[in-house]
């Protein structure tokens, strides 16, 4: 193995503090959360999602900083972060996790930074016309929209994504972060968020202005936030709430962790987080819920309840941009807001990994990205190559970016609260804090949290869970499929095979990997200790 590598810091807190937020603000802030609130009662979704931010969001954010302060002392990385907490197999197994979530997520992620590339750059250029001579029909738009977004980003077809304009997109991006990663964190991420943050405000900025300038755009901010409050009764409204918060401050990601670590004892954590925390809830908020819905409804009325997530962004928005008056303009600024927005996330996914084979093996910079590089376009093929209606994206998404990261922040929650213990673990926060917890909110880390975590996830699982593991069986998806009086042909059921064999992949394929860096894991921490013994 090769000499120790430098050790890294942070020029400023303001950096630290952007690039944590940026690692956070996402394409959830822009498309899906504007989607969650028109969907669960407009703006009473709002009592509940800021109920979840005081009793999630905000605990969790903060425990991730004070835990990542305090395991800092043992390393950088997740397996030695955690090991100021835990040992063993349970280290190994919670040190995996946190390599395993950012790395993984990252390898489908850049595939949808790629679509924002490519729909910002078409717009630029003119490529994308659906509304060329000013007088077609509505339908005919948003179908021309729906066809253009399955061929662009090679949905149709399995191996689509790999002979289109998109596999050179994806490959860009790829480029484009790992140029970044390779700079390290204050020359290169901390540098980058010091510019992208302030240009995605201004470009959002640009987009907020002629939405809020246009003729009866107040239509469009009514059936935004115009509140239903008999959906506060629904119980799912607070579950999508919950798991709104959950997911848009990028809790259980274990980057916050890994950043905060190479803060010193007497670094604000308290305050740092909250403000990381609060920047990201502003631009989803006061953008994301005042652009998307509000301009989608005002040019295409009651439809846009047909679109799921990725069907407002990349279907009726460009239709909305082919509606308006200089849209091939606002729809370059929009799609580059998204463009930045999903590239700040993933080249603060890039850096766990590149830390944990660093501090590990003590392996240069160049060689770690080297080979996470390779490592990332091996799995992410995959993920382009069977892109049919997006099946191995989705299954990926909802494998690791929902199950595997409640998994992480509840272990991490749990730890600060029980084996820290909430009210120790405050008092070393508030160290250094320029602002201190009040004393009381060590009953709700150690108690109302993990409870409500666990409300959350069981829930999401008892809705969600059983029709995963459906989707590997073709049997079962044939049966389901007669029973709602479809009338499956030998073609269809070759699909339903080859659809069960893709999602079984996908699962086993993400154990295997999992599986792996355990065993990374393992070596690490004897060859480290090893190492530490004979120095």
């Amino acid at each position: 193995m090769s000499q120790e590598p430098p050790k890294e810091s942070w020029k400023s807190r303001t950096g630290l503090i952007l690039t944590v937020a940026s690692g956070a603000i996402g394409l959830g802030n822009f498309i899906r959360f504007p989607g969650q609130a028109v969907a669960n009662g407009g703006g009473a979704f709002m009592v509940p999602y800021i109920i979840s931010f005081i009793l999630v969001g905000i605990p969790v954010c903060i425990t991730e900083w004070i835990m990542g302060r305090m395991g800092g002392r043992t390393g950088h990385s997740a397996p030695f972060l955690f090991k100021s907490f835990l040992s063993g197999f349970p280290l190994r197994i919670v040190g995996a996790i946190g390599v395993t979530v950012p790395i993984l997520i990252y390898v489908y992620y850049v595939f949808i930074e790629a679509w924002c590339l490519a729909y910002s750059f078409e717009f630029l250029t003119g490529q994308i016309r659906f509304n060329a001579n000013g007088n077609v029909p509505q339908s005919e738009i948003i179908q021309a929209a729906g066809n253009y977004y399955l061929d662009i980003t090679g949905a149709r077809a399995n191996g689509d994504a790999i002979s289109g304009k998109i596999f050179y997109a994806t490959l860009t991006c790829f480029v484009l972060n790992f140029a970044l990663v390779y700079r390290g964190i204050s020359k290169g991420i901390e540098t980058f968020a010091k510019i992208a943050v302030p240009l995605m405000l201004v470009c959002s900025a640009v987009i907020l202005v002629r939405v809020l300038t246009l003729d009866d755009i107040d239509l469009g901010l009514g059936r935004m936030w115009n509140p239903d409050w008999s959906a506060l009764l629904k119980s799912e409204v607070w579950i999508a709430a919950a798991g709104q918060i959950f997911f848009t401050l990028s809790a259980g990601f274990g980057i916050a962790l890994v950043f905060s670590s190479y803060l010193k004892r007497d670094n604000d954590v308290v305050l740092s987080s909250l403000s990381a925390a609060s920047l990201n809830e502003f631009i989803e908020v006061a953008i994301g819920g005042m652009v998307t819905i509000p301009v989608a409804y005002l040019f295409l009325g009651g439809s846009i309840t047909q679109f799921g997530m990725f069907g407002m962004g990349f279907i009726a928005l460009p239709s909305v941009f082919s509606l308006m008056p200089g849209g091939e303009f606002f729809g370059a600024i929009w799609f580059f807001v998204l463009f930045l927005a999903a590239l700040t996330s993933s080249v603060t996914m890039l850096q766990p990994g590149i830390i944990f084979l660093e501090e590990s093996f003590g392996i240069r910079r160049r060689t770690s990205v080297f080979v996470l590089f390779l490592f990332t376009a091996g799995l992410c093929f995959p993920i382009l190559y069977f892109n049919e209606n997006f099946q191995a994206l989705e299954l990926a998404d909802f494998w690791i970016g929902t199950i595997l990261i409640f998994i992480l922040a509840s272990i991490q929650i749990i730890l600060f609260g029980w084996k820290v213990g909430a009210k120790k673990g405050l008092e070393d926060g508030n160290e250094g804090s320029h602002l201190e917890l009040p004393k009381f909110f060590w009953f709700v880390i150690q108690y109302v949290t993990p409870a409500f975590l666990l409300v959350i996830f069981v829930a999401f699982l008892f809705q969600n869970l059983p029709g995963h593991f459906d989707r590997m069986n073709a049997d079962t998806m044939i049966a389901q499929g007669i029973a709602k009086g479809q009338n499956f042909t030998s073609e269809m059921v070759e699909v339903a095979k080859q659809q069960a064999l893709v999602a079984k992949s996908v699962f086993f394929g993400i154990l295997v990997v999992f599986s792996l860096i355990v065993l990374l894991v393992h070596y690490a921490l004897v060859y480290k200790e090893k190492r530490g013994q004979t120095q």
